[in-house]
Parts: C-alpha cells; structure tokens; sequence
C-alpha cells in the first residue's frame, strides 16, 4: 500500500515535469491540507495513506502507573513522558493510573475506601487530585498539562495543584468537589483494582505497559528513550522500516510522507537497515 503511495507519486511527478509553483518543495508537506495536496497532484494518496491510517487501531496504548510524590515518577513524567506528548501526540494513547504502592482498606461503617500511600497521606491527596482531573478533564492535552506541571513542582500539594488548575485551565473548585465526594473515592478505588489487576504484577513505580504488555527490558527502554519505544512500538513505522529495508532512497520517500517519529539509531538492534536510520 505504501509502495503505491510512493511509486505514484513519483510517476506524478515526472509526468507532469515537475511540481506546480504553489506546491512545497517539502514532500513532508504536501499532506499538510486538500489544497496543498490538489496542487501537488496526491490528494487520494493523502486521502488513503496518510489521513486515513492513523485510526484508534494504529495507535500504541502507553499507560504509566504512578504516585504523584515518586522522585522515579516525577522524573520520568516531566522528561520521557512529556518530550513523547509534545513530539508524537498523533500516535499514542497515553493513560495515567495515579496510584503505585498505595493500598487500600474498605470501611464499612463509612462505605468508602481508606488509602494509605508510599509517601505519606500528602501523596494520597495528590493521587486523587490527578484521579479527579483525569475523570473531568478525559482529553490528554487537557490533563497530561496540568499532570506535568504538578510533577515539575515541590511544596504543599494542595496550593502547587491550583496554581498548576489556573496555568492548565482547569476548574480546581470541581476538582475539589469530586475529590471530597464518594464519586473521587470510587475513581481512586478504580484505579487501584487496576494497579492491583496488572500481570505481571508491577513491583515498583513507575511501571510502563504499552499496549497492556509490560517487561523489564521495555520499562528500561521507557526509562530512556520512550519516543523510540513508542515509535518502535507503532505498526506504521515498523512498517515503513521493513519495506525500506536498505534502499536510501525509498526511505527518503516513505519519510516525506512519515508517521511523525523521527529517524533514530538502533531502533531494531541487527537488522541490516539500520545504518540508513543515523
């Protein structure tokens, strides 16, 4: 299919002896809008190739399970995880689950669930801060924001959290709402029946999963090059690398009309393409 993609618009190119004036120079930009694509003569293969194939089934599904107060957390949120929202937002489906080492007790004399977390009760409240605005705010480029900003942070949870609300554009009166009420309650016992549900179960935090699956040599690629697990990880890609294998110039081609990881080192260790990723 991507053959196709490429080898069209090759033929369109010689054919019409050349691009319209109005057409970019980039091939990188010539699925940028329908009429940057009309003028270049490849608006079907944008159609097809391009605008179409990135549904929810390409996508990879990276979840990080985490307390609000782990210096490990912290760490890896404001640099892997933020770097991977800003540079390939378009090809990953990323899931927080606030909760880590915490535990759990039902009380039934209340019906509510008692957490006791790694780093003190300070901790509990940050992790149900960030369950409630994860529940209110579902869209990741609404709470993965305001996320990072309270990671970036030390001092007094409770003020760091409505100074982040206000620079996010967040309603931190509904969030303290839902994290006074049963419902903030009932989202945080959620999240720790999923902590709790992980296979293998997870023995430190942060744990990565990506698309459910977790292992020590994934969470230690996570740890230092998330982007290029991800990438690694999306179909596209892997694709276009197996296809390419070691003709430069296809390579050339298929990244002008790229998924948008970047070309990097050592992706797939031993496979005789590589070279033409530096």
């Amino acid at each position: 299919m991507y053959v196709s993609l490429i080898f069209s618009t090759i033929l369109i190119f010689y054919i019409n002896g050349g691009l319209a004036i109005d057409c970019p120079k980039s091939s990188a930009k010539w699925c940028d809008n329908k009429d940057i694509a009309h003028a270049c003569g490849v608006i079907e293969q944008c159609n097809k190739y391009v605008w179409k194939v990135r549904d929810a089934n390409d996508l990879v599904n990276l979840s990080i399970y985490y307390e609000t107060l782990c210096p490990d957390c912290r760490q890896f949120i404001t640099t892997q995880v933020w770097n991977t929202y800003q540079a390939i937002l378009s090809i990953v489906n990323i899931s927080f689950v606030p909760y880590g080492n915490a535990r759990e007790v039902y009380r039934p004399e209340t019906k509510l669930y008692q957490f006791y977390c790694q780093h003190g009760a300070d901790e509990c409240y940050g992790n149900i801060i960030h369950t409630c605005v994860i529940y209110l705010y579902a869209n990741t480029t609404s709470h993965l924001p305001f996320i990072y900003c309270t990671e970036s942070k030390e001092g007094d949870v409770e003020t760091i959290a409505e100074e982040c609300a206000q620079k996010t554009s967040i309603d931190f009166d509904k969030v303290s709402a839902c994290v006074q009420s049963r419902l903030g309650n009932q989202l945080q016992h959620a999240f720790a029946v999923q902590t709790d549900s992980l296979q293998p179960p997870h023995q430190y935090v942060p744990w990565v999963t990506v698309n459910g699956e977790h292992t020590e040599e994934m969470e230690q690629e996570a740890e230092k090059d998330l982007i290029g697990l991800i990438c690694k990880t999306y179909k596209l890609y892997i694709f276009i690398l197996i296809v390419c294998g070691s003709i430069s110039f296809l390579f050339d081609m298929f990244i002008a009309f790229k998924s948008p990881c970047p070309p990097f080192v050592n992706t797939i260790k031993g496979d005789s393409y590589i070279n033409y990723l530096a």
